[in-house]
């Protein structure tokens, strides 16, 4: 606190980043939950409307997260433990669905396996409805795994092998070596893996918005009572269930990180490899993983074929005339871009100031400031932006353009991801070096942009890549807060999917994927880094 006084800077720098999260994150998310009132929640509860909803969120759920994390462990299990071929293919291949939309899985889903769909009736000459709750758990587990292989692959690749080889020599076999040591060490990644999943299927609205038909969730309901009568009462009290839902997840998984310990290695990390998997094993991992990269790459096949044939798949005539949307919308990719972008850049900064402030900082109130940080994460997106439309939607407020909010939105909603990255990079560097400069007489401030900033550029970068992959691909923060002057990528391509359009939302959908796979390289070839980093979630 001595520090702050003596410091006017770092004070007023204090001041401004909580006046900051106030005004953007607490006050938007305060507003909807008091929007309905106490007499406005009890008629609506009393309604029921909800319940159907809420169920049917806590049923796709429970099965989209358990068929992603199994398929997720297996991917990791597969990529770390055996020395089956072709790993660094289906590297690329688990990270693909995370630079595209999720919704776009849903809407080749439905090309392929619908009615009249390419294999269902082209090949088996059968017409089955997708639509419902089997079309939505198809495309969740397909579009969500990822996330759940990267926590998982994270862990297994940490563990330390000597524990198992250990076992192995004890005369213990390979499926007991597994079920007595491998699976309880990667109890850490593997109970994040569940949660963050379950987190992110739940505040899904692209895909069963496309898909769901008549099975409403949660996400979807909200959407509905806003754009078919203005109920701006009844969203934001679906949106504060679906808000206590997955604050419920989130804490459990905040209990969960900080809780039973598991940890295997002091000192230097052994190097000494994982014991040798059964070749019949290692043959059906390389099975699994070639089957759902074979399905990803279905997906993403049909969705180039889609773009650059006449009508696929009826007529398969090339043509580029598809493209032309590109041209004709460029606006909401120059609107991604921008938007994204500078999202990216302000977040990145600002965690990197916040991380700063709460890790080498001694002053009242700051676990109570870095929960309200990290609280975004726990909010679906649906429930930001319905959040940034009650609150900024006043007439006074008239001069705020849209696409600064869009902007400003998505800043705020992607600090958690910018602030974690930030701070294990801070947990990394020793107190004492950024105390040498301060004991040298320069500032805190000044401490913190010559020596902490340069030592944190990975990290930054992390937050960097993290932050404009979200803000490109992500639908349902933007779905209340644009304009046509303000539409993004994701936007045209909802739209242009609910007109039946398959070629302008393949053609835009690959253009979106292209701009977000060059902004990723660019960053990453900017930053002297070849690894790739991508955490995000979708909505």
């Amino acid at each position: 606190m001595r520090s702050l006084q003596r410091e006017p800077g770092l004070l007023l720098a204090l001041l401004a980043a909580v006046a900051l999260v106030v005004l953007f994150v607490v006050v938007p998310q305060v507003v909807v939950i008091l929007v309905p009132g106490i007499d406005g929640y009890v008629s609506f509860l009393a309604g029921g409307t909800w319940t159907r909803p809420l169920v049917n969120s806590l049923q796709v759920t429970l099965l989209s997260t358990t068929t992603a994390v199994t398929l997720g462990f297996v991917f990791a299990y597969s990529m770390v433990y055996t020395p089956m071929p072709w790993k660094p293919f289906f590297r690329v291949i688990g990270i693909l669905p995370l630079l595209s939309p999720p919704f776009v899985v849903a809407t080749v889903y439905a090309l392929l396996f619908g009615p009249r769909g390419i294999i269902s009736y082209g090949v088996f000459g059968q017409s089955p409805s997708v639509f419902g709750l089997g079309g939505i758990w198809g495309v969740q587990t397909i579009a969500y795994f990822p996330f759940a292989y990267q926590l998982i692959a994270d862990v297994l690749s940490r563990s330390d092998a000597r524990l198992e080889q250990a076992a192995r020599n004890l005369g213990a076999g390979p499926w007991t070596v597994f079920r007595t040591v491998t699976l309880p060490l990667s109890r850490p990644g593997l109970g994040a893996a569940i949660l963050t999943t379950a987190i992110y299927v739940l505040e899904d609205f692209g895909n069963p918005a496309l898909i769901g038909g008549g099975f409403n969730v949660l996400p979807t309901q909200a959407y509905t009572l806003i754009e078919t009568s203005g109920d701006f009462a009844g969203a934001a009290a679906v949106s504060t269930i679906l808000l206590l839902l997955a604050l419920v997840l989130y804490l459990t998984k905040t209990r969960l990180d900080r809780g039973r310990s598991y940890v295997t290695v002091s000192g230097k990390t052994s190097s000494m490899p994982h014991p040798p998997v059964p070749v019949a094993l290692t043959r059906a991992c390389f099975v699994a993983c070639l089957g759902l990269s074979g399905l990803i790459l279905l997906v993403y096949g049909t969705l180039v074929a889609s773009a650059l044939t006449l009508r696929f798949p009826t007529n398969l005539a090339f043509t580029t005339e598809h493209f032309e949307y590109l041209g004709a919308h460029a606006t909401s990719l120059q609107n991604t871009l921008i938007y994204g972008g500078i999202a990216a850049v302000g977040c990145a900064a600002f965690a990197l100031l916040a991380g700063f402030l709460v890790q080498r900082g001694t002053w009242p109130g700051r676990q109570v400031f870095e929960f309200v940080l990290i609280m975004p994460a726990a909010i679906p997106g649906i429930f930001f932006g319905i959040g940034y439309l009650i609150t900024f939607n006043q007439p006074w407020l008239n001069w705020v353009d849209a696409g600064a909010l869009i902007t400003i939105a998505l800043l705020f909603w992607n600090v958690p991801v910018a602030y974690q990255a930030i701070v294990a990079g801070l947990r990394q560097i020793d107190r004492s070096i950024d105390e040498a400069a301060t004991s040298l007489g320069a500032s805190k401030l000044r401490g913190f942009r010559d020596v902490l900033v340069p030592m944190l550029g990975g990290s930054v970068q992390v937050g960097l890549v993290t932050c404009f992959v979200r803000a490109v691909t992500t639908l349902s923060l933007i779905i209340f807060l644009f304009t046509p002057r303000s539409a993004t990528a994701t936007i045209t391509i909802f739209q242009l999917v609910n007109d039946f359009d398959w070629g302008g939302a393949s053609a835009f959908t690959v253009g979106d994927i292209a701009l977000a796979i060059a902004a990723v390289t660019l960053i990453g070839f900017v930053g002297g880094r070849r690894r790739l980093i991508v955490g995000a979630a979708h909505g």
